[in-house]
């Protein structure tokens, strides 16, 4: 798009006369006017141009104008374009659609390709419709391209419109019924890493839950979106379409461009910033997937307490897992506290969780990562591996942890512990009698 303003000078005179069929800038210049042309760039390709009575100059990509020796001439096309200075077309067609340099199908006319949502300028409409092929009847749309390609395109599967000030109006629908938008407005839309974390089988289920998403209710005309951090319910007093699968909910920041049937971006505002995320309709039943997430955490605390339900390192000490919701009491955390692994206020009792994963580059070395959480809110993460008497845990850092993944296994300063399976010993703390312990703590 090429637009600058220029000063009219004494030395400038007139070479033509010319109809602006595509502005470049609505505020400047509209649709349709007719302006005097001072000036042709054979280099640049544009003409300097400005409005009868008007001094100042404005250059041009010359494909946007059609040019006339006479002002009458330029007149009377003005007239003849009237109807369409607002008409604009996109194709549905999959596979695009192809522009042809005159409204007949033949062998070596053709001089474009539309791509399948790309907005074009209709410039003028055969006076009947015509019959081509074995296609629906229908009209050859005189049309200018975004790069200046002019030519015809049959209408088949043109969807015409016109902009004004309430939206956009479709001008050659039979049917009035937006199937996307119907489709958009019956479903539940997620943010689109729910579909990454289903396809890595990565369910992190503080940021997949079934009341997280996007939501229209079209009986209350209410857009809610709900997220982890964000909780956002406007209303809205109308859908109106702008271009090729865009939407406005008038009344509210939301703007929706419609990728396809399955995604779409969402445009709102959040806190005065103007945001824009990917959404998709997930085939999969969010609660079902959440219930198997649950189930794999379930199942890998069943088979570490079913290799043994105590454990003891040479220098860490011995953890025993109590029951099967995970409780824990890690004897000795003095090595654990010194090597800051802990803070120093954390207490031996807290909960296993199996809510990290590794990443893909390490998941087939580690059995997965194994979380305990102590009491006073302290957390140590570790990689875990069983071995051929008992299980071994390397200390992944903080650091190394983004959005719930183990990123890597190669740390500056690794410490990892070896533990074996074993049976109480005596004056160890047995799971029953912790459970007691914990039962008088609690009174």
């Amino acid at each position: 798009m090429l637009l600058i303003l220029l000063s009219l000078t004494s030395c400038n005179r007139k070479i033509g006369v010319g109809v602006l069929l595509w502005t470049p800038d609505e505020e400047i210049m509209k649709n349709g006017s007719v302006v005097n042309i001072f000036e042709e760039s054979r280099i640049r390709h544009t003409y300097t141009v400005a409005l009868p009575g008007e001094k100042e100059t404005t250059e041009v990509d010359k494909w946007r104008i059609q040019f006339f020796e006479t002002l009458k001439e330029a007149q009377e096309h003005a007239e003849v374009y009237e109807p369409y200075i607002n008409t604009y077309t996109y194709t549905e067609r999959s596979g695009g659609l192809i522009v042809r340099e005159e409204p007949v199908v033949k062998q070596g006319n053709r001089v474009y390709k539309l791509r399948q949502g790309q907005e074009i300028k209709v410039i003028g409409r055969g006076a009947e419709k015509e019959k081509v092929s074995n296609l629906p009847l229908d009209y050859w749309y005189q049309v200018l391209t975004g790069d200046g390609i002019s030519g015809y395109a049959y209408g088949t599967t043109l969807v015409v419109y016109s902009l004004n000030d309430t939206g956009m109006v479709i001008e050659n629908a039979d049917d009035t019924t937006d199937p996307l938008l119907e489709t958009f407005l019956s479903n539940v839309w997620r943010p689109s890493y729910y579909s990454d974390m289903i396809i890595k089988n990565m369910i992190d289920l503080t940021r997949f839950r079934e009341s997280f998403g996007l939501r229209i209710d079209t009986d209350k005309k209410e857009i809610t979106l709900r997220l982890q951090d964000k909780n956002i319910t406007e209303q809205y007093t109308d859908i109106t379409k702008f271009g090729a699968k865009r939407y406005d909910f008038a009344g509210t920041s939301f703007r929706v461009s419609l990728v396809s049937d399955s995604v779409a971006s969402i445009f709102y505002k959040f806190e005065d910033k103007v945001i824009n995320e990917s959404f998709v309709r997930l085939s999969e039943n969010v609660n079902e997937i959440i219930s198997g997430e649950m189930e794999r955490r379930q199942e890998l605390l069943t088979e570490l307490m079913e290799k043994g339900s105590k454990f003891t390192s040479t220098h860490y000490g011995s953890v025993n897992l109590i029951d099967d919701t995970g409780r824990f009491i890690w004897n000795d955390i003095e090595r654990l506290i010194s090597r800051k692994i802990i803070s120093p206020q954390s207490e031996p009792q807290g909960r296993i969780e199996f809510s990290l994963f590794p990443n893909s580059l390490i998941k087939n070395i580690y059995r997965g990562v194994i979380t305990f959480s102590f009491r006073n809110g302290s957390e140590a993460n570790f990689l875990y591996s069983y071995t051929e008497k008992g299980v071994s845990f390397i200390y992944v850092p903080e650091r190394d942890i983004k959005n719930r993944v183990v990123t890597t296994d190669q740390f500056f300063d690794p410490i990892q512990i070896y533990f074996e399976f074993e049976e109480k010993s005596e004056g160890e703390t047995t799971a029953e009698e912790a459970v007691e312990e914990e039962k008088e703590e609690d009174s």
